[in-house]
C-alpha cells in the first residue's frame, strides 16, 4: 500500500533544485513510513538525514538478492543403485538422503537398475526412505530393473515411475510384512507388494499364479497403481513429485574414484577374494620368513584396502582395524619371540576374526558371511601351500632349476652338508620353519611343508645352502 502523503504539499516543479529537494523530501517520508514502527526514535529520526539514501540501497539490494532467489531453480539429486545391492549400497544411499536434506534440496529420485543382492541392506534403504518422507519428496524411477531386494526400495518411494522397459517384483526369499508396511507406507496396495515375494491367490488379471512371485511390466504397473508415470528420462517424475518442481535442476550425485572402488570393494564376493589373497600371504610371511618381505608387504596392503573401503562407505569402525593389528601383533609374537607356546597364536587368531568381523560391519551389515568365507579360504590356500604344494610335481619342475648346489658352483658362507642324514630335535614347534638341535648345535631348518611338534625327533633330508630342510618321523 502506498503510503499517505500530506494534502497540503503543492505539485512539484519538473525541473530545477526545488524539484531535486521536493524529490529528497518525498523519499525520506516514504521511508519513514516504512520504518518498523519499534524502531527507536533516534532511528526513525536519522531517516530525515543522509541515512534515507543508505536505507534506499538496503532495501534495493534486498529486493534483488529476493529475486535471484525466486528465478532460481529447485534442486532434485538424482542418486543411482546400480548393480547389486549390499550392505555399502545401503550405506551409500542413506548417506546421499541426508546430505540432500542436510543442503536443502526440493527432492530425490532414486535411479534404480538392480535385480539382487542384500535383503537386509534393501530394508535399510526404505528405512532410510521413510525417514525422510516428510522433509522432501522421493521419487523412484524404475531405469531396466528393480527386481528382488531392489523392488523394496522401489516400493516405499511415494512416487513410483518407470523407464518403458522396466520392470518390478520378483523379490523371492524377501519378507511380504516388509514389502506390505513400504506399500502402506506409500498409499499402494499392500497385497500387491506382498505378491512380490509370493502371491497369496492367483492374479488372472496380472498372469500370475498363487505361491508364484510377481513381477510388473510397465504397462502392468500402471494398471495395477504402482507406476504413476511412464518415462525414458528421470525428468519426466519431476511433475508427479510436485508441481513447483516442474522445471526442476536435476543434480546427478557424482562419485569419486576412491568412492567407486569403495562400492565395488564392498560386495560380498570381491571382500571375501580380496581377504583371502591378503590374509595368506600375511600367514605365509609370518610363518615362514624372519624379515617382512614383499609377500607381507602386498597382503598388508590388500587387508587396509578392505578396511578403508568398508570405513569410507561407513560400514566399519576403527575398532576392527585396532582388533585385527593385535591379533597380527600376537601371531608376531608367536613365530619369532615365544615360539611353541601357543596362547598368542590362539588369541591372535581370535582377535583377527574379530577384527574382521568388525571392521566389515558387524552383525548388522551381514559381516559373518565375508569374514568366515575369507578365513576359509586362508586355510584352504595355506593348506595347499605348505602341504600339498611342496609335494607336488609341478613344484618340483620349478624348484629343481633354482636349487644352487656345489657342482652348480655355488659356495655357501657356511657348509652344512655334513648334517645330511643326521637326526636332531625340535627345540620349537616347526611350522615350517623353526630350531632344531642336532649334537648340540642349533640350527635354523624348514619342513617339507608340514607343521612338527616341539620335541620331535627329525632328520635332515636335503642341504641346499644355508637352507636346511628336515623331516619328521613317518
Amino acid at each position: 500500500m502506498r503510503p499517505k502523503i500530506p494534502a497540503g504539499d503543492p505539485p512539484a516543479p519538473i525541473l530545477g533544485s526545488q524539484s531535486r529537494t521536493r524529490s529528497s523530501e518525498r523519499v525520506r517520508s516514504l521511508l519513514l513510513h516504512m520504518a518498523p514502527q519499534n524502531w527507536p526514535s533516534q532511528e526513525r529520526s536519522g531517516l530525515k538525514g543522509g541515512g534515507a539514501f543508505l536505507c534506499l540501497l538496503v532495501l534495493l539490494c534486498g529486493l534483488l538478492i529476493s529475486i535471484s532467489a525466486q528465478a532460481a531453480p529447485p534442486q532434485v539429486y538424482v542418486v543411482s543403485i546400480h548393480g547389486t545391492v549390499w550392505p555399502g549400497t545401503a550405506v551409500f544411499v542413506r548417506k546421499q538422503l541426508d546430505t540432500a536434506f542436510q543442503q536443502g534440496a526440493s527432492g530425490v529420485i532414486l535411479d534404480l537398475d538392480t535385480t539382487g543382492g542384500s535383503e537386509a541392506a534393501a530394508v535399510e534403504i526404505k528405512q532410510a526412505i521413510l525417514n525422510h518422507a516428510a522433509a522432501y519428496p522421493i521419487a523412484a524411477f524404475v531405469h531396466d530393473h528393480a527386481t528382488g531386494p531392489g523392488s523394496l526400495i522401489a516400493v516405499a518411494c511415494k512416487t513410483l515411475a518407470f523407464a518403458p522397459g522396466g520392470s518390478l517384483g520378483g523379490a523371492d526369499g524377501g519378507s511380504k510384512s516388509d514389502y506390505q508396511a513400504a506399500a502402506s507406507a506409500s498409499g499402494r496396495n499392500p497385497a500387491i507388494a506382498a505378491a512380490f515375494v509370493s502371491a497369496d491367490s492367483d492374479l488372472p488379471a496380472l498372469a500370475v499364479k498363487a505361491g508364484d512371485p510377481l513381477t510388473l511390466t510397465a504397462t502392468q504397473a500402471q494398471s495395477a497403481g504402482y507406476a504413476d508415470v511412464v518415462s525414458a528420462l528421470p525428468s519426466g517424475v519431476l511433475a508427479k513429485m510436485g508441481p513447483s518442481l516442474v522445471g526442476a535442476q536435476l543434480v546427478p550425485v557424482e562419485l569419486s574414484p576412491w568412492n567407486t572402488v569403495a562400492l565395488w570393494v564392498t560386495q560380498p564376493w570381491a571382500t571375501v577374494l580380496i581377504l583371502a589373497i591378503g590374509l595368506a600371504l600375511i600367514m605365509t610371511e609370518i610363518l615362514t620368513l624372519h624379515s617382512w618381505g614383499v609377500a607381507g608387504i602386498f597382503g598388508g596392503l590388500l587387508v587396509a584396502l578392505i578396511f578403508a573401503a568398508y570405513i569410507t562407505v561407513g560400514a566399519a569402525t576403527w575398532v576392527g582395524v585396532l582388533l585385527f593389528l593385535a591379533g597380527a601383533a600376537l601371531l608376531l609374537l608367536e613365530t619369532h619371540v615365544l615360539p611353541g607356546h601357543g596362547w598368542p597364536a590362539f588369541t591372535g587368531l581370535a582377535l583377527i576374526f574379530a577384527g574382521l568381523f568388525y571392521a566389515l560391519g558387524g552383525p548388522g551389515n551381514g559381516a559373518l558371511y565375508p569374514a568366515a568365507t575369507a578365513l576359509f579360504m586362508t586355510l584352504a590356500i595355506l593348506a595347499a601351500f605348505f602341504l600339498y604344494l611342496p609335494r607336488s610335481g609341478v613344484w618340483k619342475r620349478i624348484g629343481l632349476p633354482l636349487r644352487q648346489t656345489a657342482l652348480g658352483g655355488y659356495v655357501s658362507s657356511d657348509d652344512y652338508t655334513s648334517y645330511l642324514g643326521q637326526f636332531g630335535t625340535a627345540v620349537t614347534l616347526l611350522r615350517p620353519s623353526g630350531t632344531v638341535e642336532i649334537d648340540d648345535v642349533r640350527l635354523s631348518v624348514v619342513t617339507e611343508g608340514e607343521f612338527i611338534a616341539m620335541g620331535t625327533r627329525v632328520q635332515v633330508v636335503m642341504v641346499q645352502g644355508s637352507r636346511i630342510v628336515v623331516r619328521g618321523p613317518e
